[in-house]
């Protein structure tokens, strides 16, 4: 689902009144350096384009932009804006009158819903967000460890962008599958995956994870770090390497 640019910036800015950002030449060299570091030329131009059409700051982290690699080979941008850009929108219309959110069903049947009230609206805005067409516990730990917050940010954002008529961007939880089934990366694929993890692959993820929020880590990592007496730690091989990539992957 790559970002299409269909309107003008004359015609966005009638679609988010008061949408006006300009960046000083110290601040598109800071964003140039950290946030778009990986965008060509012309990408780079489509992303200020973007920033300033929506009135929003990569700096604050409201909006970003990630390139990635399709199968066959070309680059293709995403430019996703943060469910918090979404509010800011919302709010800077004068339009805004409420966000309610919330989450019905459990586990793979879990569902997330959010109504937006527009001041020009008869009724709330109602989206909702199907758990498993959007989770990515495999790749990303938060959809694991937190997937109530991560399914209701989905629809929260989805609802905000309707309402306040925002095209041609997503949130980031709403794209990540979509970027990596783009990407199709090769899962390496171990003898005996269901067998404990090693004591090296322990120690990795000890090294790897040990100056983290013990709090904000998943159970298993935590027992890792501060093993207690005759503990067992339920850790398989597979487990070890899809952890150790994706603490690896933070460290970069």
């Amino acid at each position: 689902m790559e970002a299409k640019q269909k309107l003008t910036l004359k015609d966005r800015k009638k679609a988010q009144p008061g949408a006006k950002l300009y960046f000083s030449e110290a601040e598109r060299n800071t964003i140039k350096e950290m946030v778009a570091k990986d965008l060509d030329i012309s990408q780079t131009s489509i992303f200020f384009y973007q920033c300033q059409a929506l009135g929003l700051n990569p700096l604050l982290d409201e909006i970003a932009a990630i390139t990635y690699k399709m199968k066959d080979g070309t680059s293709r941008m995403s430019i996703q804006v943060m469910r918090d850009g979404f509010l800011k929108i919302a709010h800077r219309s004068g339009k805004f009158a409420g966000l309610e959110s919330g989450v019905k069903g459990d586990g793979a049947d879990m569902i997330g819903w959010a109504r937006v009230w527009h001041k020009d609206f008869t009724k709330p805005l109602y989206q909702e967000a199907d758990f498993l067409e959007y989770d990515n516990s495999v790749r990303n730990l938060l959809w694991k460890t937190k997937p109530k917050t991560m399914i209701k940010k989905v629809a929260e954002s989805m609802a905000l962008r309707k309402a306040f008529n925002v095209s041609g961007v997503y949130a980031p939880e709403e794209m990540e599958r979509e970027i990596i089934e783009a990407k199709e990366p090769k899962k390496l694929e171990l003898e005996n995956p269901d067998s404990p993890a090693s004591a090296e692959q322990i120690a990795t993820l000890q090294a790897l994870t040990k100056d983290k929020e013990q709090d904000e880590l998943p159970k298993v990592l935590r027992q890792i770090n501060k093993p207690k007496p005759n503990e067992n730690i339920l850790l398989s091989r597979q487990e070890a390497v899809d952890l150790i990539s994706e603490y690896a992957s933070k460290k970069k």
